[in-house]
């Protein structure tokens, strides 16, 4: 059944494909002027992703050959309330994509793309690692810039065939990188010190949510609690969620808030009405990522399956926990010793026992893990916790 689901997604993706190509074509079919002194950023991936590239933005505003430039950022549209937030002095212009509206709606990937071609951008940088062909690189593509930027890509050799065949001829220049698995920090890092030819001093995310007004649900310290993720692999059962925020009203005066997606409400209610408690609140779907982002920043302590709000603790100092399958080990987490990140990781047996061969763990779930998640114990999450709070009180 899986490869017949296989066949049928490729057989979309060449058709999807196709008609891109058609689309590109009829819209260079009208020529028009390249505008002096314009440029578009490219980046098109998770929350997640943005917060661990988003320090290097300010670099193009401030460097000798970009600093007079008009500059636009073309990205995910999840992510637009930060971006406008966190960057609004670095762009002149934003452009967003829906990212499911642009993979099959046709006539609003026209009207992007032709947006996008008409502005006749002098310079586009696709920004991204691992490379999307029918997205940044078609729309690196379309614009049909006078200088084209972008990555080697990762060395998945699914996705570098592809790249070679279909899509690095887009561009004018690619940026070698390495093919090693390292930090996505120092990934984006990597690419941008070689896009720009200068040297960044930066080390570790961060962001700064005080201008945020927020009225927070509760007036008593709390611990932010996100027990969903985009996978069913990465999420620790809702069970051994329950058992977890028993043990912590328990024991603690905190406040509980539960945090997630619109999507993820029906595993929030789960745990609630399993719990029926007054100190534990549902928060999913009621605040922006901005305002998300000041509540994990007030937060005593995160605990999380491996999903963005960890990423919004690393960059805002607060202590969290990270319960993971080990998917993407070494690229997404856990955060490099040196940046001094005040985060635990807490993975199946496997991984467990063999911390001390990174190497080995980083080039086995460098794309994946079939682990169980809930191999991790509730025990060891509450004593770990313990172990934290004590420590930051």
């Amino acid at each position: 059944m899986e490869k017949v689901q296989l066949i049928f997604i490729k057989i979309g993706n060449l058709i999807n494909f196709i008609i891109t190509s058609l689309i590109i074509k009829i819209l260079h079919l009208k020529k028009r002027e390249i505008i002096p002194g314009t440029l578009l950023l490219i980046r098109l991936d998770s929350i997640g992703d943005y917060i661990l590239v988003h320090n290097f933005f300010p670099f193009f505003r401030n460097h000798p050959l970009y600093k007079d430039y008009k500059i636009t950022l073309c990205g995910n549209i999840i992510w637009k309330d930060l971006a406008e937030y966190l960057n609004e002095d670095i762009f002149d212009s934003f452009i967003w994509i829906n990212r499911k509206k642009f993979r099959w709606n046709f006539f609003y990937k026209y009207s992007l793309l032709k947006q996008i071609y008409k502005a006749g951008y002098e310079t586009v940088i696709e920004t991204t690692f691992t490379r999307e062909i029918l997205f940044g690189d078609t729309i690196v593509k379309a614009s049909k810039a006078k200088e084209r930027i972008g990555s080697t890509g990762s060395p998945d050799k699914h996705l570098k065939w592809k790249r070679k065949i279909f899509s690095d001829d887009y561009y004018t220049k690619l940026i070698m990188q390495s093919e090693k698995n390292i930090f996505e920090f120092y990934r984006n890092k990597e690419f941008f010190e070689k896009v720009l030819k200068t040297k960044i001093d930066i080390t570790k995310p961060s962001m700064n949510f005080e201008k945020v007004e927020y009225k927070f649900p509760v007036e008593n310290e709390f611990i932010v609690i996100v027990p969903g993720a985009q996978e069913k692999a990465r999420r620790w059962s809702e069970n051994n969620f329950k058992q977890l925020i028993e043990h912590l009203l328990k024991e603690y005066h905190y406040d509980i808030l539960l945090a997630g997606s619109t999507s993820e409400k029906i595993i929030i209610k789960e745990i609630i009405d399993r719990i029926n408690s007054q100190r534990v609140f549902d928060i999913s779907g009621k605040t922006t990522l901005t305002q998300f982002g000041k509540i994990i920043s007030r937060a005593k302590l995160l605990i999380s399956n491996e999903t963005s709000a960890v990423h919004f603790a690393a960059a805002v100092n607060t202590p969290f926990i990270c319960i993971s399958n080990g998917q993407r080990f070494g690229r997404f987490m856990p955060y490099p010793e040196e940046m001094k990140i005040l985060g635990k990781y807490l993975y199946p047996d496997f991984i467990e026992k063999n911390l001390n061969e990174s190497s080995m763990l980083s080039e086995k779930f460098r794309y994946g893990s079939n682990l169980n998640i809930n191999e991790v114990p509730v025990k060891k999450v509450v004593n770990i916790t313990i172990k934290m709070i004590n420590t930051t009180n």
